[in-house]
């Protein structure tokens, strides 16, 4: 016997599904709209499907509906405990990361975000400092990047955050710092010390929105000083 699942999201679903309908949106006008095929709705309307937090967000996104009433509790973001490069590319562990090594609490806040991690560098300076935490929302369709905006870019080589801007060059995207420090002595004297670059679109693997960020003006850690013996 199949088990029917009856929470309180699963019954919200089922109610703004049937409203949307009502309102004359077909179901296969809805599961084109969530990127699922229609087959994938028909067990969730009969609740003998549970639905996950991740689709009912996507729902609401997709068809601007306020979620606070479904979500009324505080909501966890993972952070992963990796580094995206705010600065000359550097070298840096590119393992598969699967698993967040911490979870944090933004009460109501960043219910879009896939994840956080923390900048490394300061090329992005002054809107991001070095050390501080990104939060992020990953952009599945490469062509709906919004030119200007902040994002995490993943290759197989290296993660950095910058602003996309568009390239001369077709199927590229030129990749800006927001620091405008220059060098100020030798051959490179007057020249940006982070110079946006080209990168390939399709080399890119992983690409995260930045929707927010998060950073301390002050150590958290006590400093001792060792007193003098006479």
């Amino acid at each position: 016997m199949m088990k029917v699942f009856s929470d309180n999201r699963n019954k919200w679903l089922i109610n703004k599904i049937n409203q949307l309908i009502d309102s004359g949106t077909t179901k296969a006008e809805i599961a084109r709209a969530l990127e699922v095929k229609p087959q994938y709705l028909t067990p969730i309307m009969n609740g003998t499907r549970n639905v996950s937090e991740k689709f009912a967000f996507k729902f609401c996104e997709v068809f601007n509906i306020n979620s606070n009433d479904l979500f009324p509790v505080r909501r966890k973001i993972p952070f992963y405990d990796i580094n995206a490069e705010a600065g000359t590319i550097q070298l840096s562990s590119m393992d598969p990361v699967s698993e967040p090594g911490e979870w944090i609490d933004a009460g109501d806040w960043f219910r879009d975000a896939d994840g956080a991690m923390r900048v490394h560098g300061d090329s992005m300076f002054p809107v991001y400092k070095s050390g501080s935490i990104v939060v992020m929302k990953e952009v599945q369709d490469k062509s709906l990047v919004i030119y200007g905006q902040d994002y995490v870019l993943q290759t197989s080589e290296y993660r950095a955050i910058k602003r996309i801007q568009k390239s001369k060059q077709k199927d590229f995207w030129l990749a800006c710092s927001v620091n405008t420090e220059t060098w100020e002595k030798g051959e490179m004297a007057g020249k940006l010390i982070h110079e946006p670059f080209e990168i390939p679109i399709d080399k890119v693997n992983k690409l995260f929105r930045v929707v927010g960020s998060v950073d301390r003006t002050e150590s958290s850690r006590i400093v001792y000083n060792k007193k003098k013996t006479l």
